[in-house]
């Protein structure tokens, strides 16, 4: 037993406390990603309306084959009824015999089918197909509109660490150059009013590294919501540098054809066609077939001759009904220029999407350049910035400079350092938001 023991705390303790202590892995952006398109609520929802949509078709298609029905009555008369119809001749034998009564039973099976509807049908079924490929356009928007989402939380996530990182090390330093201040007022060698003004700025450091931590923390709650999981990973840091910075061209025109969305429009403009032609199948003839199979049974009355026997008759029937409306006040005809007018306004809404994604690719290649000179002139300003922060604090060192030059300095640097990092995160999400313009977020 003592051995056992030993060996549990030798070995086994050490391997737990190692296990303990293993830092969990950081996030990548494509597994947040992978997890937001499998567990994302909202994807889901329109993953449920691409199924719907091909129900909706195969809805749509059967309905041209009729229904068949069982059938089944029963009906309770004041008067004898015969189980069927009767014709002169059946009273040439014996009449007494005929079948009555007041309790009416019948069973059977019913087949209807539409024979013309002025080909209201047809597009029903047009309809339904348009509908199918509009809710695959929307899932693969849904899609490429959820990477971005993801993506752009990420990379605001990233810049917003870097920039509390740099505001930390900016609120440390003051911290220094508080406590330093301090020293040097009970020697005589600062004046108090230095030490308020580094005690001033500490406090407005600190109050923007709480900001910042607050925001970090709103916007992990973002993505985790995108998600549907709990916050709380870290997110493995990516490298921005000059040289994968490329400026982009606006020559993205010839690509809007392929483009889910556009195409989403071209196809409510086809539905909208197809919607208005059925509603001009009121104007024709509506022809349906029928066919009927059956028993009509019951219980003879107390005057026939078998009072209390039941019996039956076979009946059975096959017809064509023909219903065209003549007039209806005004009704067809106003639910077919609604149609038209509701046709009208989706070839408006096409050409409003397609200049509203003309517009944006304008804009995100604006953003991508922009991002790019903001980065440049950010990177030389935190080179001229650090070294002028460097001179101030041998200045202020030597009691050659006022602490507010110094101050400044390191606030000018700060927020130099600040502009760059944003510009590169800036310049990642710029492209993100070109690939998802251009529907390849999924490709990427």
């Amino acid at each position: 037993m003592g051995t056992i023991k030993f060996f549990l705390v030798v070995v086994i303790l050490p391997c737990l406390s190692v296990a303990m202590i293993r830092p969990v892995a950081a996030m990548t952006l494509e597994e947040c990603v992978a997890i937001a398109l499998r567990n994302n609520p909202g994807l889901q929802k329109e993953r449920i309306g691409v199924q719907w949509a091909d129900r909706e078709v195969a809805d749509q298609r059967s309905r041209d084959f009729g229904s068949l029905d069982l059938v089944s009555t029963y009906n309770h008369y004041n008067l004898p009824r015969t189980l069927a119809p009767l014709t002169p001749s059946s009273f040439a034998g014996d009449p007494s015999s005929v079948a009555t009564t007041r309790d009416l039973f019948t069973s059977g099976i019913v087949y209807e089918v539409p024979l013309f509807t002025g080909f209201a049908r047809t597009r029903a079924v047009e309809i339904a197909g348009l509908q199918k490929e509009m809710a695959a356009a929307r899932l693969r928007l849904s899609r490429e509109q959820l990477i971005y989402n993801v993506r752009s939380l990420y990379m605001n996530i990233l810049s917003q660490q870097a920039r509390a990182r740099a505001q930390d090390a900016y609120v440390r330093a003051l911290r220094r150059l508080y406590d330093d201040i301090e020293r040097e007022l009970q020697q005589g060698r600062k004046a108090r009013i230095d030490l308020l003004k580094a005690a001033a700025d500490l406090q407005n450091g600190e109050a923007g590294l709480a900001r910042l931590r607050s925001n970090i923390s709103i916007l992990r709650s973002s993505l985790a919501s995108l998600m549907n999981s709990e916050p709380g990973s870290e997110l493995e840091e990516m490298e921005i540098s000059a040289t994968e910075m490329a400026e982009a061209q606006d020559t993205f025109s010839r690509h809007l054809p392929e483009l889910a969305r556009l195409r989403t429009a071209r196809l409510a403009v086809e539905k909208s066609r197809r919607l208005a032609e059925k509603e001009r199948s009121s104007l024709y003839p509506q022809i349906v077939a029928s066919v009927a199979y059956g028993q009509n049974y019951g219980p003879n009355d107390s005057t026939n001759l078998h009072s209390g026997d039941w019996q039956a008759e076979e009946v059975w029937q096959a017809g064509l009904n023909l219903r065209w409306n003549i007039f209806d006040f005004g009704s067809s005809r106003a639910r077919i220029q609604k149609a038209r007018l509701a046709a009208r306004q989706s070839v408006l809404a096409e050409k409003t999407t397609e200049l509203e994604i003309r517009k944006s690719l304008h804009e995100a290649v604006s953003r991508i350049n922009t991002a790019i000179s903001d980065y440049t002139s950010a990177r030389a300003e935190v080179t001229m910035t650090r070294e002028t922060q460097a001179i101030e604090q041998v200045r202020f060192d030597r009691g050659a400079a006022d602490i507010n030059d110094l101050l400044t300095a390191r606030a000018r640097n700060l927020a130099a350092e600040g502009r760059l990092i944003e510009a590169g995160y800036r310049y990642r999400t710029a492209r993100f938001y070109l690939d998802y313009l251009l529907e390849k977020g999924e490709k990427q």
